[in-house]
């Protein structure tokens, strides 16, 4: 079994590794690059296979950087099967559809060329095959099965097995420890190898308790202070992960009444979505949903489906919450709600998430004081606050305990999806602590099991 990676090698988007024996060629992810114009190239960049002579694709989970350049495999000649759960397919097709239009955006404004159009994002959600977690499904002389990542809704981690029992384990990306609403991460299993994001390799995110506690102080330094709070956040499960906390603040008389704006169409539809699969859910959110408690609304609650809508929140009076997409601030109505609050001392931008390389939450996040947002230049007043429990991705902490799931452990890690010094720092402690052979791949190396 030969592993091959061509995309987030030393970098955290992208996700795209191949697969392959002497009669098969299964793709894990294919993902579209974010942060910066590079990233645009790399997007546009030809893949270095034939699309047409894959047998099949796993997707781990809905996240663009997993799963929106699947769309230009169609476009290139790919005709199988694209396996992943039900969750995932469903929450993939709001994320290809909205790429989709934002590209079609682009093109009527900037020409800039599209990478696909609304035709194979529709052919590819017609390849898409709903597989349960722990189903395996055969693909030549491999099989493939999907176990619970924990990280959005529908994400897993997939186990691939050749014919002479070689395994090899991809951890898509891996949730964080103690999240509301999802399951926990299901245990690895026996591995020959691991391929395992590295996203914060180097860091440990802060408790349950402070997180929640960090929200709260949030909210009410923003009510003080008659303020706006903006949080960026991403549409799947970060979104629903905050509007769960904060129903339980307002539940639970932690914090006042105050006007919450969820102004993100896609969000929106993600929540929508949850609420059709509870399934997934974790044994408290069971309990909330036989109990009748609609733990993603509460009094206060605006949802803002139109742009006249979103363009109504400028004229509510403050105090009041904003939550947009985009989570790394690249698009979306974040933007907009960007240019004119950031110049107002009152308003908190709470981060919420990753913000890769490049991208205009990396620069906020790193105390830059003057941005462009719609190449107009932006002046930053705004107190800038991050929390990193809320993040998706499994902090250093949990990546360790995850590997050692693995009875015995495994032969081989491979560190992807993080930042350059990120995924060495990481393969380097895993083999210090483990005692295990670990590499972080660079773009287009292979490795054989």
């Amino acid at each position: 079994m030969k592993l091959t990676f061509y995309g987030a090698a030393r970098e955290v988007t992208g996700s795209c590794t191949l697969v392959e024996t002497a009669k098969t060629k299964l793709l894990i992810d294919c993902g579209m690059f974010q942060g910066s114009r590079l990233a645009d190239t790399k997007n546009f960049r030809d893949f270095e296979f034939d699309p047409a002579s894959l047998d099949a694709v796993a997707i781990t989970h809905a996240h663009l950087d997993h799963s929106a350049r699947v769309p230009r495999l169609i476009k290139e000649g790919f005709r199988k099967n694209v396996y992943a759960t039900e969750g995932t397919k469903m929450i993939a097709g709001i994320v290809m559809e909205d790429a989709e239009h934002i590209m079609q955006d682009e093109f009527e404004r900037d020409g800039r060329p599209k990478l696909y159009d609304a035709n194979d994002v529709q052919k590819t959600l017609s390849k898409m095959q709903s597989v349960n977690y722990g189903e395996t499904v055969a693909i030549k002389d491999l099989t493939i099965q999907f176990f619970d990542a924990g990280h959005i809704f529908g994400s897993s981690f997939v186990r691939v097995t050749d014919k002479e029992g070689k395994t090899a384990v991809f951890s898509g990306d891996l949730g964080n420890r103690d999240v509301p609403i999802i399951r926990e991460t299901d245990p690895m299993g026996p591995a020959d190898a691991v391929v395992i994001e590295s996203t914060y390799g180097n860091r440990i995110h802060e408790g349950k308790k402070e997180r929640y506690q960090q929200l709260k102080d949030a909210i009410v330094s923003t009510m003080q202070q008659s303020g706006v709070l903006l949080i960026p956040a991403f549409s799947i499960e970060r979104t629903q992960h905050v509007l769960y906390e904060i129903n339980h603040l307002v539940e639970t008389k932690k914090i006042p009444r105050i006007r919450v704006y969820l102004d993100s169409p896609m969000a929106i539809k993600a929540t929508n979505v949850m609420k059709k699969i509870p399934r997934y859910y974790d044994k408290e959110a069971l309990r909330l949903i036989s109990e009748g408690d609609d733990f993603l609304m509460f009094p206060g609650l605006e949802i803002t489906r139109t742009r006249d809508e979103s363009k109504a929140i400028n004229m509510a009076p403050s105090p009041k919450v904003i939550i947009a997409g985009s989570g790394m601030m690249t698009g979306g109505r974040i933007q907009h709600h960007l240019i004119r609050y950031l110049g107002d001392p009152t308003t908190t931008l709470l981060i919420i998430g990753y913000q890769a390389y490049g991208t205009l939450g990396r620069k906020l996040y790193s105390g830059d004081k003057n941005v462009r947002i719609f190449g107009k230049r932006v002046r930053v007043r705004a107190k800038v606050k991050a929390i990193g429990a809320y993040s998706a991705h499994a902090d250093q902490k949990k990546l360790i305990e995850w590997i050692k799931t693995s009875k015995p452990l495994p032969k081989l890690v491979l560190c992807n999806h993080g930042e350059d010094e990120t995924a060495v720092a990481f393969a380097t402690r895993v083999q210090d602590q483990l005692g295990i052979e670990a590499r972080a791949p660079k773009y287009g190396e292979s490795y054989t099991l």
